[in-house]
């Protein structure tokens, strides 16, 4: 690995600069041009400090001593799924820092020992002691794949992150199908660790450096030229996230898994010859669309489905509606994350789809919660295991 960077300030010291550039002008608060809301926050709370705007506010009097971090501070600052629709909208300059102005003010809050929440507490607390968030047993993490031997070294390494190994299993098992189906030279480690986007995300960035180190150290131990993610939330902390920690380049190709079949795709590598004659629409995850810019790699391998007919909800790609589980959400609002997927649930409905398809197991998860919640006919399911039906 090589290629030094400058080095990171943390906390609201990072972001001052732009904590003085937003006019508060609103239009953070709407998708352009049509008007719909586009924050969960403001609209489940409807005050100005839930919005966008507002934490900017929080973050600029927090940084100048004029604000303390009171209990209802903090929860303005974590009633937020960083879903980072808001920065697409932004007219201003700080648009491409607010997402960074959030994530500082949760840093800030850990280093003046307000924040994070209690809930977010334990994810540290069960990261240190089995290297997931569910406090599950770490010897178990591979227990998904069945009677299968791996190379321990490989050209790509596929982190599989915490909630495909112990949740959403079924995705897992179908990125592995695939990448035997298309002859992939690569590996799975048991020495995977949480990729530290539950630490990152509310604000626990020193605990997490080392979960950054023990698995880029692996990676390389590995000998791996790729690595590639069914998880957006882990592929987004890797690509974006592990660079800055590090501190260098990576060294290595950092793919979400629809990113390289759609590239074998592409080369005529990789041929898909069934059918799956089903209306469907497709969820753009927040780590993958907007906070990566992935949006192509997914729609491109369903659109080559024999018979698949893709019809799109009205708010996709940069103007997607969050599923309502990133950024702390799903544990510390646990009702108010369905709520809003229960909004993305009546807009994939609209669509006449029988499957709502993503690419992000948590994604896949809060969605399938707020299915079953409202008893929708829905069909949850994730690009990996339409694409593993269809390909011999």
């Amino acid at each position: 690995m090589s290629g030094k960077r400058e080095v990171i300030v943390m906390g609201l010291a990072a972001v001052e600069k732009w904590l003085h550039t937003c006019a508060r002008c609103s239009s953070c608060k709407y998708l352009y041009k049509n008007y719909n809301p586009s924050c969960p926050s403001g609209e489940k709370f409807w005050f100005e400090t839930y919005w966008a705007s507002g934490r900017v506010w929080i973050a600029k009097a927090i940084y100048q001593k004029k604000l303390n971090f009171t209990e209802s501070v903090l929860k303005a600052i974590y009633a937020c799924p960083l879903c980072g629709n808001c920065a697409v909208q932004c007219n201003q300059d700080v648009n491409t820092h607010l997402l960074e102005i959030m994530e500082a003010l949760r840093e800030e809050a850990v280093q003046a020992g307000a924040g994070p929440l209690e809930i977010h507490k334990a994810f540290a607390e069960s990261i240190q002691k089995e290297h997931n968030p569910y406090l599950e047993a770490h010897n178990a993490r591979l227990n998904w794949i069945e009677k299968e031997k791996l190379p321990e070294q490989a050209d790509i390494y596929y982190f599989v992150g915490c909630t495909s190994s112990y949740r959403q299993k079924e995705i897992a098992q179908a990125t592995l199908s695939l990448l035997k189906k298309v002859n992939a030279n690569f590996t799975v480690s048991p020495e995977e660790w949480c990729c530290g986007s539950p630490l990152l995300r509310t604000g626990q960035t020193e605990k997490a450096k080392t979960l950054v180190k023990h698995n880029m150290d692996d990676v390389k131990k590995r000998k791996a030229k790729k690595v590639i993610f069914s998880c957006a939330g882990c592929f987004r902390t890797f690509k974006e996230d592990y660079p800055k920690i590090l501190n260098q380049d990576l060294g290595v190709e950092v793919l979400h898994v629809t990113e390289y079949l759609n590239e074998l795709l592409q080369k005529g590598e990789l041929k898909i010859i069934n059918g799956f004659p089903h209306t469907i629409t497709y969820h753009d995850p927040c780590h993958m669309g907007r906070h990566v810019g992935v949006y192509d790699a997914p729609r491109d391998l369903l659109k080559a489905i024999p018979s698949l007919n893709l019809i799109e909800m009205d708010r996709i790609r940069e103007n997607a509606w969050c599923c309502g589980a990133g950024g702390g959400v799903k544990s510390g609002f646990k009702d108010w994350a369905i709520d809003i997927a229960k909004k993305r649930i009546g807009e994939a409905e609209k669509t006449k789809a029988e499957y709502l398809v993503s690419s992000c197991p948590f994604c896949h998860r809060n969605l399938d919660d707020a299915i079953k919640v409202t008893k929708s006919q829905l069909k949850m399911s994730d690009v990996t295991e339409i694409l593993n039906s269809v390909i011999d």
